[in-house]
């Protein structure tokens, strides 16, 4: 019977993947079914992209709209913050979740089988990935914990967990070793995630090309290498299929700004929560979100922005809350919910080369994330282009497949395979990662956007999923350059 083990190495750019700076995720490549035109969500945020991975839905589809957004209902004064699980069981209003589709874990049990997550990451994503692990019995460990059963059994067999650093090396490689010291070989399941924090973390605060950022990539891969060792060395290894993906890219961010503070200088009373000398409440990303309290100043703040060199297309919730022509549809990038901002801004980014010889640049807003460091949330070709391989089991040998992918499709591809139900699920199986007859070039695409941008995206399919790559500033004199 096929058993699966996913790997998350955070935020890694695919042309970043080499034999000098990934050694095994590169051997693996070769030896397996590598994804040439794999996609993040949009926003192309990590606790965005994790329920669409375990729920095999976009943002619309599983409500998880941005790593930090604005809840009336929840939290009126303040912004969320996802990264918290306090955060995040304050969007699910006493729900178990704030999730609106079943998980992995979620479905593997109906069907029997089981699930297991070993995170570096956020406690906030860890919550996210596996949300039912308490009701089912199941394991979730998060380099965070420290309270609960999980947290003291590992702390048990493997001691304590080290102390967050930049770049997180000690608890990349302790994480690895919970997976395989304990998860592999003690409980044995159907299916185990491992998400790995770097090199997303590196690449924030050290830039994409660091030092940090290297080692930390150096120190994700050496985990690749040690699970593909565990593989080799089973019994049943021909039986037991490794995914690796990134949840998003990064872009290198030039031009740090405060949408709060450029709001502000142009008399707009803009903040982080309704209060009463607020009427927009702003998230900072690299696409803040904007929510008003009358939404009759929306076009306001969009003619305001639409004088801005730094600034790209509006997106909304509803489109209607602007002009004819000024905002597309979040719903067109499968983004569209009740959760969602009524606008969404996005920066118009560039392709040439950063710093570090890395193609793109864009400007962004993250307080605390200094300028030059990685970035991603937005429309950059550079954030949206993730990592997607699958090797051993009945995955094919030595193809890459140029079919259109995105984190959606990977959980309906682990059920088909494991012979369960994927109705439940926006993504499909990849089956050209087994089946090379299923492979199909992508269908090209552009999409007009306001004031001259153009979307460049795929089809799988005519009429099928839309699969954005990335956007591109066209008409506009001043940013003919320009891509994002």
């Amino acid at each position: 019977m096929p058993r699966f083990v996913l790997i998350a190495l955070d935020g890694l750019r695919p042309d970043m993947v080499s034999a000098q700076a990934t050694p095994n995720l590169t051997a693996l490549a070769a030896a397996g079914t590598r994804f040439a035109n794999a996609r993040s969500v949009f926003p192309s945020e990590t606790r965005v992209a994790t329920p669409s991975l375990i729920t095999g839905c976009r943002p619309g589809g599983h409500g998880m709209v941005a790593n930090t957004l604005f809840d009336a209902a929840a939290a009126p004064g303040r912004l969320l913050r996802t990264k918290l699980v306090a955060d995040v069981m304050a969007l699910a209003q006493g729900a178990e979740s704030p999730l609106e589709r079943p998980s992995l874990g979620e479905r593997l049990a109906e069907a029997g089988r089981s699930f297991v997550l070993v995170s570096a990451g956020t406690a906030g994503a860890a919550r996210l990935l596996h949300p039912a692990a308490d009701r089912l019995g199941g394991f979730r460990w998060n380099v965070e914990d420290t309270e609960g059963a999980t947290a003291a059994l590992v702390r048990a067999e493997l001691g304590a967990t080290p102390p967050h650093a930049v770049p997180n090396l000690g608890r990349i490689a302790h994480a690895g070793r919970v997976l395989l010291e304990h998860v592999l070989p003690k409980l044995r399941p159907d299916v185990a995630l491992l998400w790995l924090s770097e090199p997303d973390i590196a690449f924030h605060w050290g830039g994409l090309r660091s030092p940090a950022a290297q080692q930390g990539l150096r120190a994700a891969d050496a985990v690749v290498g040690q699970v593909m060792a565990w593989r080799d060395a089973q019994p049943d290894a021909a039986e037991i299929g490794l995914i690796v993906l990134s949840d998003h890219g990064h872009v290198t961010g030039r031009g740090k700004i405060s949408l709060t503070a450029e709001l502000r200088r142009a008399g707009f009373r803009a903040g982080d929560g309704l209060a009463p000398d607020v009427d927009v409440v702003v998230a900072p990303a690299a696409a803040p979100g904007l929510w008003f309290r009358d939404p009759s100043l929306a076009p306001q703040v969009a003619d305001f922005l639409a004088t801005q060199p730094w600034a790209g297309p509006l997106l909304a919730r509803d489109p209607g809350i602007l002009p004819a022509g000024h905002a597309m549809a979040l719903s067109v990038l499968g983004s569209g919910h009740r959760r969602s901002a009524d606008l969404v801004a996005t920066f118009a980014g560039h392709a040439e080369a950063d710093e570090w010889g890395l193609p793109g640049h864009a400007p962004f807003d993250a307080p605390d994330v200094p300028e030059g460091g990685g970035m991603h949330g937005g429309l950059h070709r550079a954030e949206l282009a993730t990592v997607l391989v699958m090797q051993g089991g009945g995955f094919r040998r030595g193809a890459v497949a140029e079919t259109p992918a995105d984190l959606t499709d990977i959980a309906p591809t682990v059920l088909y395979l494991l012979g369960l139900d994927t109705q439940r699920c926006e993504g499909r199986p990849l089956m050209a990662a087994w089946d090379a007859a299923r492979d199909v070039k992508p269908i090209a695409e552009r999409l007009e956007l306001p004031r001259g941008f153009v979307l460049e995206a795929m089809r799988a399919e005519p009429d099928g999923r839309l699969y954005p790559t990335g956007m591109v500033a066209e008409r506009l004199p001043s940013r003919s350059s320009g891509t994002a």
